[in-house]
């Protein structure tokens, strides 16, 4: 009868807990593709985050709904999909009330923070940076307040608000250098030097952006390296440098090539139509300001479409089409430029100093947050009500089992009475068999001496001096996180020094042991101090 109810028990947890931990099996599959692919393969990235945030959603799986909704967010904003990525990251900031990871939580507000800066509103921009910098803050992350502080200083030189910028810049640098984040200092370099060239301060600018090139040419950063040899070519144009600013952006433009950023491409496009501009090859000046116009378009960037206008104004003026000229100026002045309007810098002033707009804006999404917090407490008890009626039926099986077991017993013991007799002879002739068995191991017997001998003749030590193929086959980021493992920092302290979660620290660890073929921690330290890997990888960003 035991077996049956057992088998009954085993049907129902296959009924009831196979989906559930199948389908948080497929979803930690897909996270760690999503890991995979986020720099590599961005659009199908984006796909499968997509798809899984209504399969997380109906497990309600808070984890997998955050991880989902913040990835899709970010990969949104860098796809240009400004309006979609922050719907998606505004709905994971929901999901994300109390949560206890504040770095995690910070790099949600800075995405949003990112995506309205793209869009044009500053001052919600301002708002997220300051919420993720609140954060850093309270979690005493040095690194984080330098990356934040870099952030609202940027928002106030894109307001032309250029001595408040210079201000946040250099409490960043502060923190930056204390800590020795050699590619967060040259950020700061780079941003350093654009205020300084809006300031027209044009030598301070061109020094600064040449330091910020040198770190990042050191640590392989094409993507920003591209970023300040465009910032040199726009200095070099400031100070009528023509042919080295020429060679400056026409460099920079073969690196961005590698990485495709729209808004930097747009950027370096639209300095290469200002220089062809100025030597009058005002084909050559049509022909980037075009393609600069078709990427700002289909990234709705606003911004970079005001300039781009101003700029095909003036080549079509140069042509003698004033009619198309006095086009292209109207059309730019459609897109509100609230860069330079004195409300807004004040604003964003008040901000900084009292945090009040957080406030006004935390009005706004109470109601929305009121609802989120009912459905959490009616999930809740539901899991409550499921959770007890699962006690139940496990509380009934059980007395079910042990009636049937006490009536076994009793069956057992009066067949136990009548082995009694039958084992109790059985006894004496084991113990006759026993002594006989004794005498003989008595007499071939061996000492320990002699085992050990044994043993060690068996055995023999060896060393293996060949270099693993699938050291090979680690990234440079996996060669990087093993070279700091090697120096024995934590998952903790990897995750503050790369500055990611700690689930991605998780799936970098999880693929080095899988691609090294071993079972841990040690065994991959180990293999990094036997080939001299430790701490021989520059740090990346």
């Amino acid at each position: 009868m035991v077996k049956p109810i057992f088998l009954v028990c085993n049907f129902l947890f296959a009924l009831f807990a196979t989906p559930f931990f199948a389908q948080n099996n497929s979803l930690e599959k897909d996270k760690l593709a999503v890991d995979t692919l986020f720099f590599s393969d961005q659009k199908l990235a984006l796909t499968i985050s997509e798809k899984n945030i209504p399969i997380a959603l109906q497990a309600k799986d808070t984890f997998h709904i955050t991880y989902f909704l913040d990835q899709a967010g970010e990969l949104n904003r860098m796809a240009g999909n400004y309006d979609k990525g922050i719907e998606q990251m505004q709905k994971c900031l929901l999901y994300k009330v109390n949560w206890e990871d504040l770095k995690d939580l910070s790099l949600t507000y800075n995405n949003l923070g990112k995506a309205y800066i793209r869009k044009g509103q500053y001052e919600l921009a301002i708002y997220h940076f300051i919420e993720a910098l609140k954060l850093m803050e309270t979690d005493q992350n040095l690194m984080g307040q330098g990356f934040y502080l870099n952030n609202i200083a940027a928002v106030y030189d894109l307001q032309h608000n250029y001595e408040k910028a210079l201000e946040y810049y250099m409490q960043s640098l502060v923190i930056k250098k204390e800590i020795g984040d050699e590619t967060g200092i040259a950020a700061s370099y780079t941003n350093l030097g654009i205020t300084y060239l809006n300031l027209g301060n044009y030598e301070l600018s061109f020094k600064y952006n040449e330091d910020a090139y040198k770190i990042y040419k050191k640590h392989d950063k094409p993507s920003k390296t591209a970023r300040t040899l465009n910032n040199m070519g726009e200095v070099k144009m400031k100070m009528e440098q023509i042919n080295e600013a020429m060679s400056f952006l026409q460099k920079a433009y073969a690196l961005d090539s590698i990485n495709e950023d729209d808004f930097l491409r747009t950027n370096i496009l639209q300095n290469l139509s200002k220089i062809h501009l100025q030597n009058n090859i005002l084909d050559s000046a049509l022909f980037y300001i075009t393609k600069a116009e078709n990427r700002a378009s289909a990234s709705q960037s606003y911004k970079s479409l005001k300039d781009i206008y101003v700029i095909k104004s003036a080549i079509e003026k140069k042509k003698g089409n004033f009619e198309l000229s006095l086009n292209y100026l109207t059309a730019s002045t459609e897109y509100n430029d609230s860069l330079i309007n004195e409300s807004n810098i004040q604003a964003i002033s008040e901000i900084t100093g009292k945090y009040e707009y957080e406030k006004h804006l935390r009005a706004i999404s109470d109601g929305e947050l009121l609802i989120a917090q009912k459905e959490k407490t009616i999930e809740q008890e539901k899991i409550k009500v499921v959770y007890w009626v699962g006690i139940s039926i496990f509380l009934i099986v059980a007395a079910i089992v042990l009636f049937v077991l006490y009536f076994l017993k009793q069956k057992n013991t009066q067949l136990l009475k009548g082995q009694m007799v039958l084992i109790d002879s059985r006894n004496k002739y084991l113990n006759s068999l026993n002594q006989k068995i004794k005498t003989e191991l008595d007499r071939t017997q061996i000492s320990l001496e002699e085992k050990e001998e044994l043993i060690n003749n068996v055995f023999v030590k060896s060393k293996s001096t060949e270099l693993p193929p699938e050291l090979l086959a680690l990234s440079k980021r996996e060669t990087e996180v093993l070279s700091y493992l090697a120096l024995g920092w934590s998952d903790d302290q990897l995750a503050e020094k790369l500055f990611v979660s700690k689930s991605t620290v998780k799936t970098h660890l999880r693929r080095i042991y899988s691609k090294l073929l071993v079972r841990g921690r040690a065994e991959a330290v180990a293999i990094a101090h036997k080939y001299d890997l430790v701490g021989n990888v520059s740090e990346e960003e």
